[in-house]
């Protein structure tokens, strides 16, 4: 159990690190302007929005179809529905621009 909880705590600990020093560099480099956070947030409603119905519909689908492959299938799918769903919001908001 403790192995689980220090392996989580070191997945989530470089997680945000690599985030949050992502992010710095990016602001040193003057990448991070206002154009830049406004495409990306468009990009992320987009896509949670859409991640939405994605996850009622595999919602419902999970009620009705429970194997423990298929539930680690249909949660790979919101994974991938929720990824190629954010380049599409961010595509749409870059054509915006």
């Amino acid at each position: 159990m403790w192995m689980g909880i220090g392996i989580f705590t070191f997945v989530v600990a470089i997680l945000l690190l690599t985030t949050v020093g992502n992010h710095m560099y990016l602001k040193k480099k003057k990448i991070v302007d206002e154009r830049y956070n406004r495409i990306h947030h468009l990009g992320r409603s987009y896509a949670w929005f859409a991640s939405t119905g994605i996850i009622v519909i595999v919602w419902f689908l999970a009620l009705f179809v429970f194997d423990s492959l298929l539930a680690f299938f249909l949660i790979t799918a919101i994974y991938v529905g929720h990824m190629v769903s954010y380049a599409i919001g961010a595509a749409f908001a870059q054509s915006q621009n």
